[in-house]
C-alpha cells in the first residue's frame, strides 16, 4: 500500500506548475533523504512534509522532488504528484530525470566525520524492511515497461552531472544509487552496498508477496496482542505501539461476544490459545487469526477447534472462520492449537497456517481466494503437544514458508518444515534431524539473507536439552535448513548469566528482533520456572528472561544480558510463582528501527498476570524506561493470567 499525498498532508497550494510527464521509466534511483536516522515511523510524515518544505521553498523546486519515499517501517509514501502509477517526471537525479523514477528512504546513511565544531554523525543502517519496500516500488515501476530489476540500461545524459558530460551515453543498472549518475556521496555508503540486495529482491517472488505486518492501525507501528484464553472462553486485548512504546489507553479488548466475531463466547473455547498477525486480505493493515482449539461445533463434537480471522483496523466486517476438514475425525482435534501467517504463494495477501493436535495431528492452510490445503502431520495416531509455529522464507525463494515444532505421542521433539510456493502453496516437505521443543520464531540471526529458526528446547526429556533448557538456532539455506552453523546457547554458556538447573525450562518462549539495529536478528527467551533467591529466601519459579545476540556465526552467550523482577529498575519484584518469561516478543513498538522487550509473567499477582515492557535505545536496553501493564491498564479480568500468550 503507498500512502497517497492526501494521507501524509502534502501542501498542495505549495505546488507550483502542472506535473510533466516522461516516456517512460527506464531506470530507477536510490536516495537517502540525509537528515536524522533518530525518528519513530509515526513521525514520518512530519518528515515527508519537512522535505517538500525544503524542495520548494530552498531548492526552489516545482514539487518534491522524489517520486517515493519509504521509512525504517517500510512503509511508501507517494512523492511528486501526478499519480503513482504514471511516468512523473521527478527532480532526483540531475541529467537523467527524463529517463527515471527516484525512491529516497528516510535516514542519513553515509554519516560525517567530526569537525572543530560538529560531533561525529555515524551512518545509519537501512532496515529489511525499507530494503525491501524500496525492492517493491523498483520492480513494479520498471515493470511498467518491461524493465529488468537486475539488468542494465544506456541512458543519455541530458546535461553535465559530475560523472557524465551532456550528451554522454551511460550504462547504468537499472536499479541505482543517485551517486551512479551524479557526483554525490548519495544515497550513502551503508545504502549504496545494500544495492545488490533491492536488486535480487527486486527480481524475486517476493517482490509480490504480502510485506509482514503487525501495525492494525496503520500508524506505521507495530502493536502487540495479549491474549486471555483461560478467561472465560477467552479474550484478546489489542493495545497500539506509540512512539513511548505500547499505549494501554487505545487498547482495543475483543471476544467471541463481540459484535462482528463469528461464533459464541463459552466457556472452554480458549479463544486466542495461539494468535499471529498479517495482513491477509491486501488492505495494507495487520489481521488476526486466533485459535480457540477447545471450540466445540454445532453437531456435538466437543474440542473440535476452529480458527477466527478478524480484519483491522476495525475488526467490524468480514470476519472468517476456518475449520478443521470433514476428512478428519473431529472430537478432540484442537484445531487451531497453533496458527502462523505469511504469503504462501507471493500473491500480495498474507495466508494463515494452523495445526491441531489431537488424535493423529493435522495441519491445514487457507489461502486468500478460499481454497485451502491440508494434510497429516504424522503417520501414526495420538495426541501431540506443544504445538508452535513460525513463518518466514528460509530458502529465500521469495514464498513464505512455515517451521512447526511439536512434541509427538512419545513425547519426542520434531520440527518439520512447510515450503510455500506459486504452484502448491505450503506443502510439507520434511522433518528436521534436529530436536524440536516447545517455541519457536524466526529471524535472520547470522544476518545472511536467509531466514533462520530458533527452537526454545525448555526440557531435557523432551527435546534432548541441556539440564535448565537451551535454545537452538538452526540455519535456513537456499536448500532448506542445514545443521552447518548451528548455534545452541544455554546457562551453561559463556557469557550467559546463571546456572543451569533442571526444570528452569530456559527456551520455554522465543522471539526474535533486532533490539541494537546492527543487522543481525537477536534472540529473546524465557525461563518461567526459573528460582531467584533473594534475602535468603528463595521464590521458586520467579522466572527470568535472556536476551541473546545475534553474530555472522549465529547466535552467542557474549554480551547477552538477564532479566527479572530483581532486576533493578524493572518494575515489580520476584514472588514464588510469578513465572516471568511465559511469553516474549522482541518487537520494535515505538517504530524507532530497534526492537523492544515485552515480557508476559502469567503468575504474577497470583495468576493476574503482567506485561513487563524494556525499551532498546542507542545505549542498549533501557531498564529505567520500562513500563508495567496488569489489569489496572489493559483492564484484563482477575485470574485472567495476563502474559501466557503474545503477539508478535
Amino acid at each position: 500500500m503507498i500512502i497517497p499525498r492526501a494521507q501524509w498532508g502534502a501542501d498542495e497550494s505549495a505546488v507550483r506548475d502542472p506535473q510533466e510527464y516522461i516516456e517512460k521509466v527506464s531506470a530507477v534511483f536510490v536516495h537517502h533523504t540525509v537528515g536524522t536516522n533518530d525518528y519513530s515511523c509515526a513521525e514520518s510524515p512530519a518528515l515527508v512534509r519537512g522535505i517538500m518544505t525544503y524542495h520548494v521553498q530552498v531548492e526552489d523546486w516545482n514539487d518534491l522532488g522524489y517520486n517515493f519515499l519509504v521509512d525504517k517501517c517500510g512503509r511508501i509514501f507517494e512523492g511528486r504528484a501526478g499519480g503513482v502509477d504514471l511516468p512523473v517526471r521527478g527532480a532526483h537525479t540531475y541529467g537523467f530525470n527524463g529517463d527515471s523514477t527516484g525512491i529516497a528512504v528516510l535516514g542519513d546513511f553515509e554519516g560525517a566525520a567530526a569537525t572543530a565544531t560538529t560531533p561525529a554523525k555515524p551512518a545509519g543502517r537501512p532496515t529489511r524492511a525499507a530494503l525491501e519496500s524500496v525492492a517493491r516500488v523498483a520492480a513494479w515501476k520498471l515493470g511498467q515497461y518491461g524493465g529488468d530489476p537486475s539488468g542494465k540500461v544506456t541512458l543519455t545524459a541530458a546535461g553535465d552531472t559530475g560523472v557524465y558530460e551532456a550528451g554522454e551515453q551511460a550504462t547504468l543498472n537499472t536499479i541505482s544509487g543517485h551517486r551512479d549518475g551524479f557526483a554525490t556521496e548519495c544515497p550513502g555508503k551503508n545504502l549504496y552496498t545494500k544495492l545488490g540486495e533491492i536488486r535480487r529482491y527486486a527480481s524475486s517472488p517476493a517482490r509480490n508477496s504480502a510485506a509482514p505486518t503487525a501495525d492494525f492501525n496503520g500508524d506505521g507501528i507495530s502493536d502487540v496482542l495479549a491474549a486471555t484464553p483461560k478467561q472465560g472462553s477467552g479474550w484478546l486485548t489489542l493495545v497500539p505501539g506509540g512512539v513511548n512504546g505500547p499505549v494501554s489507553a487505545a487498547k482495543v479488548k475483543l471476544n467471541q461476544g463481540t459484535a462482528n466475531v463469528p461464533g459464541a463466547a463459552e466457556s472452554g473455547d480458549q479463544w486466542g490459545a495461539a494468535t499471529a498477525l498479517g495482513d491477509i486480505n491486501g488492505d495494507g493493515y495487520a489481521d488476526l487469526a486466533i485459535g480457540a482449539p477447545g471450540e466445540d461445533d454445532t453437531t456435538g463434537h466437543k474440542d473440535r477447534g476452529a480458527v477466527t480471522i478478524l480484519y483491522g483496523p476495525k475488526f467490524d466486517l468480514g470476519a472468517d472462520t476456518m475449520a478443521l476438514g470433514d476428512d478428519y475425525e473431529p472430537n478432540g482435534a484442537r484445531f487451531g492449537a497453533t496458527v502462523a501467517v505469511g504469503d504462501f504463494n507471493a500473491d500480495g495477501r498474507a495466508d494463515v497456517f494452523t495445526a491441531a493436535t489431537g488424535t493423529g495431528g493435522n495441519w491445514a492452510a487457507r489461502f486468500d481466494d478460499g481454497h485451502e490445503v491440508a494434510g497429516d502431520l504424522t503417520a501414526t495416531d495420538g495426541a501431540l503437544s506443544y504445538a508452535d509455529a513460525a513463518s518466514g522464507d528460509f530458502n529465500r525463494d521469495g514464498y513464505a514458508d512455515v517451521a512447526l515444532t511439536y512434541l509427538d505421542a512419545s513425547g519426542a521433539g520434531k520440527v518439520t518444515w512447510f515450503k510455500g510456493s506459486k504452484s502448491l502453496g505450503l506443502s510439507k516437505v520434511s522433518t528436521l534431524s534436529v530436536k524440536g521443543g516447545r517455541s519457536i520464531a524466526a529471524g535472520d540471526v547470522n544476518g545472511n539473507g536467509y531466514d533462520d529458526i530458533v527452537i526454545g528446547q525448555p526440557y531435557t526429556a523432551e527435546s534432548g536439552a541441556k539440564a535448565g533448557g537451551q535454545v537452538t538456532v538452526v540455519p535456513g539455506t537456499s536448500t532448506g535448513f542445514t545443521t552447518t552453523g548451528l548455534t545452541t546457547v544455554h546457562q551453561g554458556t559463556t557469557g550467559v548469566e546463571g546456572a543451569a538447573e533442571s526444570g528452569d525450562a530456559m527456551g520455554w518462549s522465543v522471539a526474535t528482533g533486532d533490539f541494537d539495529a546492527d543487522g543481525y536478528a537477536d534472540v529473546l527467551t524465557g525461563a518461567p520456572n526459573e528460582d531467584i533467591t533473594r534475602s535468603g529466601a528463595n521464590r521458586a519459579d520467579a522466572g527470568a528472561v535472556w536476551l541473546l545476540k545475534g553474530t555472522s556465526a549465529g547466535l552467542t552467550g557474549t554480551g547477552s544480558l538477564s532479566f527479572s523482577q530483581d532486576t533493578t529498575g524493572v518494575p515489580g519484584s520476584t514472588e514464588k510463582g510469578d513465572k516471568l518469561g511465559t511469553s516474549v516478543s522482541l518487537t520494535d513498538f515505538s517504530g524507532h528501527g530497534r526492537a523492544h522487550l515485552l515480557v508476559g509473567a502469567e503468575g504474577e499477582d497470583a495468576g493476574n498476570g503482567t506485561l513487563l515492557y524494556l525499551p532498546s535505545t542507542a545505549s542498549g536496553v533501557s531498564v529505567a524506561g520500562s513500563a508495567y501493564y496488569g489489569v489496572t491498564q489493559l483492564g484484563t479480568a482477575t485470574g485472567a493470567r495476563l502474559g501466557q500468550v503474545l503477539t508478535p
